[in-house]
């Protein structure tokens, strides 16, 4: 019979008190790879789930990321002249006047280079729709990616303050233009709209779509 001492010594001495040293070290080890696998796994899952900010500022430039609000009344295009003469192959130069009718200032992207509304560009917001008796006037040029923006691209106006903008609208970004070059009624149809937020560089932009206006230039032979 077994006695407290001999129970002892086998504890110091026989297998079952090693089988308790293996158990606890195979505990430990389990326990410290399934750490270093949550480990990883949460530093991945962290990494991925962290907006990318230089791609999300390259999204917004491009593409835009401010809610298409639609027709907004708080900011209004006007244009004069809206009936022009000219000769074949002098420019249609207006006055665009962008206002601000709200109740607080808005920023607004100052890239005034007018662009063919079916290049769908975000980062020029004077769209412009070119027709001649009813028919689409072909552009003569392609779509431009330009230089991010930058803060001192915005302006801002305050509440019923405007802003003045003279432009040749027959010309695009880069020397591309309408072909206006047959006489004839063309019509051309002007509004302001981006979604450019400007929010990752610290700039909260006015975002949207203004009302529409129509410039009727007719062009008499030479």
């Amino acid at each position: 019979m077994n006695t407290k001492s001999d129970r002892k010594d086998l504890k110091k001495n026989g297998r079952p008190e090693n089988g308790r040293k293996w158990v606890r070290l195979i505990v430990v080890l389990a326990v410290l790879v399934v750490g270093a696998l949550g480990g990883v796994w949460t530093g991945n899952w962290w990494a991925n789930s962290r907006p990318d900010r230089s791609r999300l500022r390259q999204r917004d430039e491009y593409v835009g990321l401010g809610p298409r609000t639609g027709l907004a009344g708080n900011v209004t295009l006007s244009v004069q002249p809206i009936n022009i003469s000219i000769k074949q192959g002098e420019p249609v130069n207006v006055r665009l006047t962008l206002a601000n009718q709200g109740k607080k200032p808005v920023l607004l992207n100052s890239w005034f280079t007018p662009m063919p509304a079916v290049f769908k560009s975000n980062q020029l917001p004077i769209k412009v729709r070119v027709t001649r008796n009813g028919q689409p006037v072909v552009y003569r040029g392609s779509a431009v990616l330009f230089p991010l923006h930058t803060k001192r691209d915005f302006i801002k106006l305050r509440p019923g303050e405007e802003k003045e903008i003279k432009l040749d609208i027959s010309r695009g970004p880069d020397g591309g233009r309408w072909d206006i070059s047959f006489p004839g009624q063309y019509t051309f149809e002007i509004w302001y709209e981006t979604y450019l937020t400007g929010r990752y560089i610290g700039v909260k932009a006015w975002t949207g779509m203004t009302n529409h206006v129509v410039v009727n230039a007719l062009v008499l032979q030479q």
